[in-house]
């Protein structure tokens, strides 16, 4: 074997290790739950700054270093790419697990009963929030537009939320079929220019044309062209060259001429494969000769080269074309058609904008801002709304948010708890008690003491007002449906599961080995040594 065991964590000191790291993690980034939370300013390692209060970008930032910390992290970068949203909820409540944890084991409560006991509890409350739900139709835009407001609230004016709502409502319900969305049909396009205002949802497919040359010194392209009709070649524009002759010799004028006409007959049968295809704009992924363009232009049609792969698929199936490799390929069945072809330019950025056909979806979002970081920031929010509102779309259920279902979720595992016969109930009890993080942080978040609002509320509960959160405007307990803070349904049992799965993960761990890689010159002795992870060692993790 060629690693050597040089520091050993076992059993509390190794569970003890991992809830610290856990817990410190998330004290990282738990005031940027709620709307008043604060901003973070990121420092990189290369003097980068991002100001951001999501919690999701600060981790996505922070180095991490301790591989419970790390586990932590993947369980935002999970509820992230699952669903889009609860990334901060799901990592705050896998510390308060952990730190609940502690608090049993220091009572004598043995680890198996506190896993099995959290186990029970995720699965208790996942059931639980089924009947909680409210069912929300595909084109209710006011419980859409509530449910993406929520997603956003915190991470900018209250203006510009309303204005990220909005266009991500806009966007899904335009590419929307049967309750199912398809977010391929979902072009988001950053523009440095202008203000948030001035974004706009375009019905068709906007193409950035920074790295292609689409003038021609001495020759005016057209901007505007209707009823386009588009060839997408995937391949480079050229006359055939030969591959074995790189010079050619003349030795009269006549043999000049006669290659002249040759270079001349194939440009212009390349020209008249485009108009007999009465192709009037010409997409291609690589470039374009430049003689070619010239009589492309002459033609009237409109060139676009160096166009991403990527791009090039999306105006395939915007335009309902087929991309081809030969100009001998373009058929009726291989062009695409377009309502109208637009060349834009905004700020630094060249566009060209494909509007709809009437035989496909495809939408654009237009987001402007006077800055990279504010554009970059504006594209991640807006995502997290379409995702939002996506899921909120195809479940067709929303729960209320504030911190309302965490409570309900509290109070009705505490009843759950009553009926457990063994030490697990202990166990029960703390997940409820971990579950009550959420309307504390908010209640901190907001200005108001924690202690004194989880008392109102509980109240507001037994009473039987499970819609009632925290409005974190003005720090008072409100109907959250009433005040639109919705959240989908899925964002939820995806929070709780990931938090549960990741808090007994490391709870189950009783042995941490740190390892560093000993040179003992058999490179054949075995695959071990290619899990050094680096100088230091690396902490390996044995659950029992």
């Amino acid at each position: 074997m060629s690693s050597t065991t040089t520091e050993r964590l076992q059993g509390a000191d190794a569970r003890e290790s991992n809830i610290a790291a856990g817990t410190a993690l998330a004290d990282a980034i738990g005031t940027t739950l709620g709307p008043k939370g604060l901003d973070k300013m990121l420092v990189g390692a290369s003097g980068t700054v991002v100001v951001t209060n999501d919690g999701a970008s600060i981790l996505d930032r922070m180095d991490i270093e301790h591989p419970a910390a790390e586990l932590v992290v993947n369980v935002a970068n999970n509820q992230a790419t699952k669903v889009g949203d609860g990334t901060t909820t799901a990592v705050l409540l896998t510390a308060k697990l952990l730190n609940k944890a502690q608090k049993l084991f220091e009572k004598g409560l043995h680890p198996f009963r506190v896993t099995r006991g959290y186990r029970r509890a995720s699965e208790v409350a996942i059931n639980r929030l089924d009947s909680a739900a409210i069912t929300v139709a595909p084109d209710d835009e006011r419980r859409l537009r509530d449910a993406a407001s929520t997603a956003v609230t915190g991470k900018w004016d209250d203006n510009a939320s309303a204005t990220f709502a909005d266009l991500a409502v806009r966007a899904v319900r335009a590419v929307e079929t049967d309750g199912t969305v398809d977010l391929s049909r979902i072009t988001l396009r950053p523009v440095t220019s202008g203000g948030l205002d001035d974004s706009t949802l375009i019905a068709g497919l906007a193409v950035d044309m920074e790295s292609s040359s689409t003038s021609i010194e001495g020759v005016d392209l057209p901007h505007h062209i209707e009823d386009a009709t588009l060839a997408l070649v995937d391949t480079e524009l050229t006359i055939d060259e030969s591959n074995a002759v790189s010079n050619v010799s003349v030795d009269a004028p006549s043999t000049l001429q006669a290659l002249r006409e040759f270079e001349n007959d194939a440009y212009a049968a390349k020209v008249a494969a485009f108009v007999d295809a009465d192709v009037n704009v010409v997409v291609c992924q690589k470039s374009i000769d430049d003689a070619l363009r010239r009589a492309l232009a002459s033609e009237d049609i409109l060139t676009v080269e160096r166009t991403r792969q990527d791009e090039m698929h999306k105006l395939a199936a915007a335009t309902d074309g087929e991309l081809v490799t030969s100009v001998d390929e373009l058929s009726p069945k291989t062009v695409g058609d377009a309502d109208s072809v637009e060349r834009r330019h905004l700020g630094n950025t060249d566009l060209l904008v494909v509007t709809e056909n009437r035989d496909s979806q495809h939408v654009s979002l237009l987001l402007r801002g006077g800055t990279q970081h504010v554009v970059d920031e504006s594209k991640r929010i807006t995502e997290n709304c379409i995702r939002v509102v996506t899921l909120t779309v195809e479940s067709g259920q929303v729960l209320p948010g504030g911190g309302a279902t965490e409570l309900r979720l509290a109070r009705e595992l505490r009843d759950y708890a009553d009926g457990v016969d063994d030490r697990e109930q202990l166990a029960v009890r703390a997940f409820a008690d971990a579950l009550e993080t959420v309307p504390q942080t908010l209640a901190s978040t907001a200005g108001v003491d924690p202690i004194d609002a989880l008392v109102e509320l509980r109240a507001r509960h037994h009473d039987g007002d499970h819609n009632v959160g925290l409005n974190t405007a003005t720090g008072q307990p409100q109907s959250m449906v009433d005040s639109g803070v919705v959240e989908p349904l899925v964002v939820k049992q995806h929070a709780v599961a990931n938090a549960e799965e990741a808090a007994n993960m490391l709870l189950r761990i009783d042995d941490v080995i740190a390892a560093e890689h000993e040179d003992n010159g058999d490179e054949t002795s075995g695959d071990h040594a290619s899990h050094d992870h680096g100088s230091g060692g690396y902490p390996w993790a044995i659950g029992h």
